[in-house]
Order: C-alpha cells, then sequence, then structure tokens
C-alpha cells in the first residue's frame, strides 16, 4: 500500500446499525489512519443517507461492487452472522484487507476455509475479539504472568444475560436458532471463553452440559411464540493447557452479570462488570485483588487477608468503542507496517474448535480432549 490512510468500506455501515454506529463508525471517523470510501447496507435509501453523512463517495446494497471498488483498502463486516461468509470471500477475493465481527461464520468449516483463503490471498485479516483490548484484561494477563498471585491453580467464570431465554424481540429471534450460528455459547460463550483463555491459557480438555429450558420464546412486539432450539444453560468443566482446574456456567433468561476469579497460591484475581448485560466485550470492566502474604492467613481469619480495587482506565477505556479504537490503532500499524499483532482469523478458528468440542461433549456425554 503506497499511501499511509487506509480507505475503508464498511457492510453493515447503516448509521441505524447499533453496533456499528457506536463503535466501528465514530472510531473509523475520528482516525487519522483511516477514510470511510464506502457504505454497504441490505437497504439502498439507509446506504445512500449513511454515505451522504458520512461524505463517503460509494453507497450500495452488494457487497460485491464494495468489494471491488478501487477506492477501498479494507473491507470491514458488521451485520448478522449468517452473511458473514459471502461478505469475507467477496473481500478476500479482491485482496482487500478484512476486518470481521466474532463470530467468522456460522461453524468451524467455513471459519477454517475463510483463515486459509485470507492467508492465500496475503491480506491482514482481523476477528472482532475485542475484549482483549480491554485495560483491564491486559493488565490481568500481565500480572498473572509475573506471579501476582502465585502459581494459578483453579478459575471459575459466571455469564448471565436476560436475552436469548424464553422472551425476545423481533431482531433478536434468529439468535434462538442454532443453525445461524449466532446463539448464547457462540456470541457471550465465545466472548468470555476468549477472555478467559487469553489471560490463562488455551483448555486441554472439557466436559459439558447444555439444556435448553425454553423450547419456544416469545416475540414482544407481536406476542408470537417461535421454536427456539439452543442451550439456555452451559455448564462447562475442564482443565486448561497450564493445569488450571477451570469452570464455566454459562445462562440466559435471567439477571445479566459478568465475573472471572482466578485464584492463585497467593490471593485471588476477580475481574467484574458493572452494570453487566453478560457481555464482556461492552467493557466496564473492574478487577479486585484479594491477597493472603502467607499459607497460615488461610486458617487463621481473615486479619491477614487485604482487598484491593485495581484501577487501569479511564472511562472511555472501559467502553466497547475504546476497544474497536485500540484494536483499529493495532490493526493499522499492521497493514502499514506488514505486522501480525491483531487477533485474526486463526484465532478465530482456534475458538470455533473449542466451541464444537464444549458442543461434542454435551451431546455425548463425554469428556472431549482439544488437539493442539
Amino acid at each position: 500500500m503506497e499511501h499511509k490512510i487506509i480507505n475503508v468500506g464498511i457492510i453493515g455501515g447503516s448509521l441505524n446499525n447499533q453496533w456499528a454506529s457506536h463503535t466501528h463508525i465514530p472510531v473509523l471517523k475520528e482516525h487519522p489512519c483511516y477514510r470511510i470510501m464506502a457504505i454497504g447496507t441490505s437497504n439502498i435509501t439507509s446506504a445512500t443517507e449513511s454515505a451522504a453523512t458520512l461524505s463517503a463517495p460509494l453507497a450500495c446494497t452488494d457487497h460485491q461492487v464494495l468489494a471491488k471498488s478501487k477506492e477501498v483498502d479494507l473491507v470491514v463486516v458488521s451485520v448478522k452472522v449468517p452473511f458473514h461468509y459471502e461478505a469475507s470471500i467477496a473481500a478476500i477475493e479482491q485482496k482487500k484487507h478484512f476486518y470481521c465481527e466474532w463470530p467468522l461464520a456460522i461453524n468451524t468449516r467455513q471459519a477454517k476455509e475463510l483463515a486459509a483463503l485470507a492467508d492465500q490471498a496475503n491480506i491482514h485479516h482481523a476477528i472482532g475479539l475485542q475484549a482483549r483490548q480491554s485495560p483491564e484484561v491486559i493488565y490481568l494477563k500481565q500480572a498473572i504472568k509475573q506471579g501476582g498471585i502465585g502459581k494459578v491453580l483453579s478459575c471459575t467464570m459466571q455469564v448471565a444475560t436476560q436475552g436469548k431465554g424464553g422472551i425476545t424481540d423481533q431482531k433478536s429471534a434468529y439468535l434462538l436458532k442454532k443453525e445461524n450460528g449466532a446463539s448464547l455459547l457462540t456470541i457471550n460463550g465465545g466472548h468470555s471463553l476468549d477472555v478467559l483463555c487469553y489471560i490463562l491459557s488455551d483448555f486441554k480438555e472439557v466436559t459439558a452440559t447444555m439444556n435448553n429450558n425454553y423450547p419456544e420464546a416469545i416475540i414482544k412486539e407481536t406476542g408470537k411464540k417461535i421454536t427456539k432450539d439452543t442451550a439456555d444453560q452451559i455448564l462447562i468443566n475442564g482443565t486448561l493447557v497450564d493445569g488450571t482446574s477451570t469452570s464455566v456456567h454459562i445462562q440466559a433468561g435471567v439477571y445479566p452479570a459478568f465475573s472471572l476469579e482466578i485464584r492463585g497460591e497467593k490471593g485471588v484475581f476477580r475481574l467484574v462488570q458493572n452494570h453487566s448485560y453478560g457481555h464482556v466485550q461492552f467493557g466496564n470492566l473492574k478487577i479486585e485483588k484479594i491477597m493472603h502474604p502467607n499459607y497460615s492467613s488461610l486458617s487463621t481469619g481473615t486479619n491477614d487477608i487485604y482487598i484491593e480495587e485495581v484501577k487501569q482506565s479511564s472511562e472511555e477505556d472501559k467502553t466497547p468503542k475504546g476497544y474497536i479504537e485500540k484494536a483499529y490503532n493495532q490493526f493499522a500499524q499492521d497493514i502499514l507496517e506488514n505486522k501480525r499483532q491483531i487477533p485474526n482469523f486463526h484465532d478465530a478458528v482456534k475458538l470455533h474448535q473449542l466451541l464444537d468440542a464444549i458442543q461434542e461433549s454435551a451431546e455425548t456425554g463425554k469428556k472431549v480432549v482439544l488437539k493442539e
């Protein structure tokens, strides 16, 4: 790339797109390394209006047209998961750099194909696992690596969301169909499990149970009942590559929360989300550190135990927009300096494979050992 400005086309770039309009669009609009040149949506009116507001010269409803535009260097996809694959193929065929929201595809087979094609095209590719950009997550990873609580022995994660249970709205109804690849396991579970593995290490083996307490869901706008074939209770036990014993409970249709507790020989780290929606990637995280200086304090009461809240970031840095901005900073450096730092399609494949192992264990009732 000869110039220092990366021209961007956004598939799903309507200003009515709740996620893109609050994260990708404002970040790209303000960033000195990027320029929004094309907006693609399913509706030409919204595409034209959004493009005009953003001073982007191209508005279209065809992702092929956007990908083929000579004015576009980087394609960003922020649409529903079932459309990720065809949008990705179009961009990769045109050898355009590519940023795709998680999940990469509806299944691991598609994800593997996209990773292989992206490598063959020699493009830079990124997957939207933006919680890795959280200052709290980065701090926790470094603190554990530096022995902040001694040897890590176990971790417990709780993920809960009010959605994806027995009640839904019209636009979220597709999340309740397994075939769409955008379920409680893949969305809430995928982002949260990625954070757990990023901080500690990958899973070596898993056993899982998945239950569907709501085989039907009510659409709020109409009162209509629809069939739901996705799990709303997911229980995972396993051992990480580093030997850490791990327990994870992911649930839907309940009061929202996120917490990750990591226990070591010398203390405990707690990563919790204030005002949670059950999505770790939405930010607003804080860390608590609980220390017991010696083993004797564990059996003599709490006098020698102290709790410290570790504060790391500004309010702006705690937001999804802040995470996305850091991701785009890293991605610009990757593209302009030919580096490979941003989480990419191969990280996505690994996460898809972990979700497959969880699904397989739940279906067979057997422990699944993950391949290295």
